[in-house]
């Protein structure tokens, strides 16, 4: 059998240009493949990448809201007492709300993406 081609030997400009070419097409391979599973991704989320700004604008809203009724409430009833308590129940009521869309927002990742909480 001959093995003279194993035998070490000099290398030329067009093999190391060969070699050069070879291992750019390899790397920019491997980004377009990364780019196309990226690409499904970024899909999937961008609905509720919308969905969160608007619920985000609508929190807005409702906190303006909230601080005009605050101050109807304060004009209405002159107690610091009763103030204090509806305040209470109003932030007690907001922190509910912003806790349930926090857990909304965690399980409908939690379905697009597929991974476990954490």
């Amino acid at each position: 059998m001959d093995t003279s081609f194993l035998a070490a030997g000099p290398i030329t400009w067009a093999q190391v240009f060969a070699f050069a070419l070879f291992l750019v097409g390899l790397l920019k391979g491997s980004d377009w493949l990364a780019g196309k599973m990226r690409a499904g991704t970024k899909d999937a989320v961008s609905p509720l990448t919308i969905d969160m700004a608007a619920a985000k604008i609508e929190i807005r809203q409702l906190d303006e809201k909230l601080n005009s009724f605050k101050i109807e409430v304060a004009r209405t009833y002159v107690t610091g007492d009763v103030i204090t308590r509806l305040e209470r129940r109003i932030d007690d009521l907001v922190s509910s709300v912003r806790d349930e869309m926090k857990e909304t927002r965690r399980e409908m990742l939690q379905a697009i993406t597929g991974r476990p909480p954490g």
